[in-house]
């Protein structure tokens, strides 16, 4: 084991902390207004819903690949990759509204959007315990993560509420902020994310194929093949695939029941969404006591939210809808 060297863990610790509260305060920055953007740009509802789509195609093509990348020449490239990548993109989305491009362009743009995410997805997470494991770190992980979790969450309300504040100025302007953020974001990891103790791989095309074969395997061996997962797994699929939908098209809806064009509102209900998901997760514990069962405690959340659901489609009071949707 290595000596532990406690300096060089607590930098490693506070370039996590950065990372994590920067990264996630420039992906905020356009949650709560993403939709209302793509509808100024001239598309209606459906084509937004499939630009999304195509986002969500390229995080599913791309997502094994980067992680070979990851694996291979190592994190801090995998991060660098994915921070140029969204700075590209990010522009690129400015630019097709600004020309008015239409549907084609944001899609393709989006396929290369979910690129990006891929590139960052477990990828610091990981650097992080193996950079500590590498200067000794004896400590538990566990509150060091946490501390991420609040970080994440405090960039989360300071970004949807700071996007939707922006977007009422004008809404390009929380997509040129969030490329603004990915500047320092990327000379950060540049030049103070090390890699201790891992040694990088040259890159090997003809190995791709051969591990998305073996992560496919496994994954249709522990999770579509096993009895107990299966079920989870295609009921999470429908049940998220109508949640993204419900995220994506709330944002005009909301704003027609409000009757007025205020975006920042959208922007304080997506941090109001945050804050509901923590409350939720407190709760957790508690109606365990009374439902004692998971299979109870799932099916109690599907009822409630597809009760909740329901009534927000019938009623028309925003508040109410708010609150339901809450």
């Amino acid at each position: 084991m290595a000596r532990p060297d406690p300096a060089v863990s607590a930098r490693i610790i506070r370039t996590y902390y950065a990372i994590t509260a920067l990264f996630n305060l420039a992906m905020s920055l356009i949650w709560g207004i993403d939709t209302l953007f793509k509808l100024g740009a001239g598309l209606d509802i459906f084509h937004v819903m499939l630009t999304n789509a195509a986002f969500t195609l390229g995080s599913m093509v791309f997502e094994i690949p980067t992680g070979v990348v990851a694996d291979t020449v190592g994190r801090r490239i995998s991060l660098l990759l994915c921070l140029a990548t969204l700075f590209v993109t990010t522009l690129l989305y400015v630019g097709i509204a600004w020309r008015g491009g239409g549907f084609w362009p944001f899609a393709a743009v989006s396929v290369f959007l979910g690129l990006g995410y891929t590139f960052y997805t477990g990828a610091v997470d990981a650097w992080l315990v193996d950079a500590l494991k590498a200067t000794g770190y004896a400590e538990p992980l566990e509150p060091v993560f946490a501390r991420g979790q609040m970080l994440f969450g405090a960039a989360m309300l300071v970004g949807t509420i700071g996007g939707g504040l922006l977007g009422q100025i004008h809404l390009y302007i929380p997509y040129l902020v969030r490329a603004a953020v990915v500047v320092p974001l990327f000379l950060l990891a540049w030049f103070h994310m090390p890699e201790p103790g891992y040694t990088p791989r040259t890159l090997q095309l003809g190995r791709v194929p051969a591990e998305m074969r073996r992560v496919f395997v496994e994954g249709m061996r522990y999770g579509l093949e096993h009895p107990v997962v299966r079920p989870v797994m295609l009921a999470s699929l429908v049940s998220m695939s109508f949640m993204i939908f419900g995220f994506y098209s709330w944002q005009r809806y909301f704003l027609d029941l409000l009757g007025r064009n205020l975006v920042w509102v959208d922007g304080v209900i997506s941090s109001l969404v945050g804050l509901s998901l923590i409350a939720g997760n407190a709760l957790v514990g508690p109606v365990s006591r009374v439902v004692r069962t998971r299979t109870g405690m799932l099916m109690l959340s599907v009822a409630v939210q597809a009760a909740s659901v329901v009534l927000c489609g019938l009623l028309t009071d925003f508040y109410a809808v708010v609150a339901l949707y809450l």
